[in-house]
């Protein structure tokens, strides 16, 4: 029996942020790379991204930070680390400071989510069978980050 695999890519920006750009772009490899894999394994990868505009969607999509990859509705890196990301202070008035995601790797810290720990992910994510799909809980309230960004938006700068 088929079964698929969701793969969500949130974002506050898809155009110029220096790292949710290129995370996009390894997802999109690290999936070309497994559909092989995937296709033996009789499973769909589902991908979809997500620009997040406003403070009503980060909510509904229980954001916390940006970028975020989830398989099934689980984000891959639970461990959360942030730091200044010009190009998203760029999109906002007065160059407001907003920090996007690191991602952490066999104890390096990457700009974007490296392509070892994508593949690791979504093969783990496929092997992993009996685990099933999960709904992320909406939040009641913004983190602070983003609740400066979207405050501080300039008007049609985003990819949404």
């Amino acid at each position: 029996m088929k079964r698929t695999l969701q793969v969500e890519l949130l974002a506050i920006d898809l155009c110029s942020c220096k790292r949710c750009v290129p995370t996009g772009e390894q997802l999109k490899k690290a999936l070309e790379i497994l559909a092989p894999a995937a296709e033996v394994l009789e499973i769909d990868l589902d991908y979809r991204e997500i620009v997040v505009g406003n403070p009503e969607e980060a909510k509904a999509h229980g954001l916390v930070t940006s970028p975020t990859i989830r398989l099934d509705g689980r984000d891959i890196a639970q461990d959360i680390r942030e730091s200044e990301c010009e190009s998203c202070g760029d999109l906002t008035e007065n160059n407001t400071r907003v920090d996007c995601r690191e991602w952490v790797y066999r104890g390096r810290t990457y700009p974007a989510a490296p392509l070892p720990l994508l593949v690791e992910a979504i093969m783990g994510a496929m092997l992993d069978r009996d685990v099933p799909s999960v709904a992320p809980d909406p939040v009641d309230k913004l983190t602070e980050n983003l609740l400066r960004f979207f405050d501080n938006k300039k008007g049609g700068c985003c990819c949404s």
